[in-house]
């Protein structure tokens, strides 16, 4: 081989490898587009369930079963506002099932409200034990601001750590009730009567709006004016 072909192979030697390089390469896969910064910080509720067991007792609730019920509704009252369900587990038979009536009347009729009681039966429940469930309910509030990165590196278009953090925990604590953060709030009933009655007035073209209640009118006292 003549010195000026070992020349020319010796120029397209580094050709070739670009060239395999290029042709062989895998190709590379679109990345996963920036998360929200509210995704980093969902809202969620947390959940505790606390259990209580009674011996079903034919003579009706015994004192120590009042008093144990008198502390669940203590903490399932509508008057302590806290987000709380209570669930009544008995057996199949009858007696079990009234049992757990009667306890369920009894929770109502001491403040806990009808609709955060509920009842079921399952078949691996003993026969003479009522099992009540008391499902707590609270917002998740996060530890925001705990550590800071670098906020002039933008090279990589990524989400800052903490960004999103304040916003979702904000809005978790404003929230009265943490259940309607897994489900939707329950509507309440409309009233049949009164919207007939307004509309009645509206055909009729007179007003709407309820009378005036001058009991409930505010005025500055004279003594600052």
């Amino acid at each position: 081989m003549s010195q000026s072909s070992v020349r020319i192979l010796a120029l397209m030697a580094p050709l070739m490898v670009l060239s395999a390089c290029a042709t062989t390469g895998q190709p590379e896969t679109a990345s996963a587009p920036p998360a929200l910064p509210t995704d980093q910080y969902p809202l969620m509720a947390e959940r505790q369930v606390r259990s209580v067991s009674f011996r079903i007792n034919p003579n009706g609730l015994s004192e120590n079963q009042r008093r144990a019920l008198d502390q669940v509704a203590d903490d399932a009252s509508w008057t302590r506002g806290d987000a709380v369900d209570v669930d009544i587990v008995t057996a199949g038979d009858l007696g079990a099932v009234a049992a757990g009536r009667r306890i369920g009347d009894y929770l109502s009729a001491h403040d806990v409200p009808v609709e955060t009681l509920s009842q079921s039966s399952k078949p691996d429940q003993p026969a003479d034990i009522v099992t009540v469930n008391l499902t707590f309910s609270r917002s998740v509030i996060y530890a925001c601001n705990q550590t800071w990165e670098n906020l002039t590196a933008t090279r990589s278009n990524e989400t800052y750590a903490n960004f999103g953090c304040a916003v979702n925990s904000n809005l978790a604590a404003q929230i009265a009730d943490p259940r309607d953060i897994g489900r939707a709030a329950r509507a309440t009933s409309s009233d049949a009567l009164r919207k007939s009655e307004i509309l009645g007035k509206y055909r009729k073209g007179e007003i709407t709006s309820t009378t005036k209640d001058d009991q409930a009118k505010g005025t500055v006292s004279d003594a600052v004016q």
